[in-house]
This record gives structure tokens, sequence and C-alpha cells, in this order.
């Protein structure tokens, strides 16, 4: 009869709600240690410095870090990369992974995902490399051939500054900005503080002058609606930043004045 089916095909929408719902629920720490392992997304081609793709004994300061992390939880630690680095927070709101690796905290970024507590201070900085004089006014860097990698925050501190970045030739990556200065096709490029102390390992001919924008924080991204993973993120990231293992780890990746730089 109608009046019967009615409360079955309520029942089977009800239904069909719910298991919708429970596969747009974002993952929490509970359901991660479910699985077993702590999906981290990275950029394809980031600095083995900063972040290994595979482990070894310098998996790079990030990796370092957060296989600290799982290894408190009991987790196994997966590397998933990004090729694009416009698709990392897409990717992450798609639980491709479950945190998105060192990366600015912007307004604009809060909106979409949440954030730990600071990893690193993230200032972007103008770079040069030796013997061009480094550059330390806006008006000398608005006289600077500039080249600036696009879609970063490094291109929105430069725009900030009033130097659209229009004006300066465009490149895909780092490595691609640091070759231009190197092979004097610029004058200079803004690249994150980090950034320069893992390049300038390498490299030691390149000199940090102004800084541009306001300090952000470099920090790991989690999905909104994960309340326990970020707790637990917040608390070891925390007690780690105040043991002795902090300054070790900034030594070893990004110098011997690193820390005192890179202080919390």
């Amino acid at each position: 009869m109608p009046r019967r089916r009615t409360p079955r095909g309520l029942f089977g929408a009800g239904l069909l709600l719910l298991v919708a719902a429970s596969a747009v629920h974002p993952a929490d720490l509970a359901e991660i240690k479910a699985r077993g392992s702590l999906r981290v997304l990275v950029s394809a081609d980031e600095d083995p410095a900063w972040f290994a793709r595979q482990a070894s004994d310098a998996p790079g300061f990030e990796r370092e870090v957060l296989e600290g992390f799982t290894r408190v939880q009991k987790l196994r630690f997966e590397a998933v990369p990004v090729a694009r680095w416009e698709d990392a927070i897409p990717m992450l709101l798609r639980e491709d992974g479950d945190v998105l690796g060192g990366i600015s905290a912007t307004p604009e970024r809060r909106q979409r995902v949440d954030f730990s507590v600071e990893l690193l201070p993230a200032r972007s900085v103008v770079v040069t490399w030796h013997p061009h004089a480094s550059i330390r006014s806006l008006a000398a860097l608005r006289r600077a051939r500039l080249v600036i990698v696009a879609n970063t925050t490094w291109a929105e501190a430069l725009d900030k500054a009033g130097v659209p970045t229009a004006k300066a030739a465009h490149v895909d990556g780092l490595s691609a900005a640091i070759e231009a200065i190197r092979t004097d096709r610029a004058d200079a490029t803004v690249i994150g503080v980090v950034d320069f102390f893992l390049q300038r390992r390498t490299h030691r001919e390149l000199e940090a002058g102004l800084p541009l924008g306001e300090p952000l924080s470099s920090a790991w991204a989690v999905r909104k609606g994960s309340p326990e993973l970020l707790a637990a993120l917040d608390a070891y990231l925390g007690q780690f930043r105040r043991s002795s293992n902090w300054s070790r780890l900034l030594v070893k990746y990004f110098g011997a004045d690193a820390p005192a730089i890179l202080k919390p």
C-alpha cells in the first residue's frame, strides 16, 4: 500500500543522506589512527633540505619534525606529492592527504583550512646574488630587474609593497628564480626567509636585503572540522619547540646563525 511505502522511502532517503554526510565528514585523528598512517601533502619539487620525498638520516627539516609526530602517535608516515602547488589546498579538501606541509598561513587561506601553531616565520625578503649590491630600500627595488615565482605569497608581498608583479619576469619555481639572478638575467627576486637559509647552504653568493609584507607563519594546514588532529599537532609542536632538539635541527638544516633569526 502507498502509505507503507512512504516510511520506507523516507528511511531510504535518510540513509542516503547519512552515507553522504559521512563521506564528506573530514577525517579526524581517530579515523587516521584507524587507517594507521598520516598522509602529508608536499610539493613534488620541494627542497630536500626542507622535505625529502624519501626517509633518510637527513629527511629535511619539516619532514624530520613531522616524523617525530607520527612516532608519538604510532602512525606510519606517508608523503603525498603535489604536482602543482595551486592544487595543494584543493587536494587537502578532497582528503587526498591529512596534513598540508609548511604553508604560509594567510588570512585568505584561513578561510578555507585551519592552521597549526607556527612552525617557522614566513617573512618575504628581497634576495640578490653577489657581487650585486643587496637591495635595502623600496626605491632600489623599483629600479631593479625582478624575477618572481607567480601565485605565491612572495608575489603578493611584492604587489603590496607597490611594485607590480606585472613588471617582473615570471618563473615557475624557486630554482628558476635563483638561476635567473645567478646568471644576471635579473637583479633580484623575492622569496621566504626560510627558503633563503635553505638556498644559502648551496649558494653562498645569495644575500638577503629588504623584508617585505607583514610577518606570516609557516604552519601545517588541516581540514576544518578536524579538531583532534589540530590539537595534537599544536601540542606536539609547542612541546618540541621548547626542547633542545629544536635548536639542533635549526643548525642542522639552516646553519649556525639560524636559531637567532628563526627562534620562536
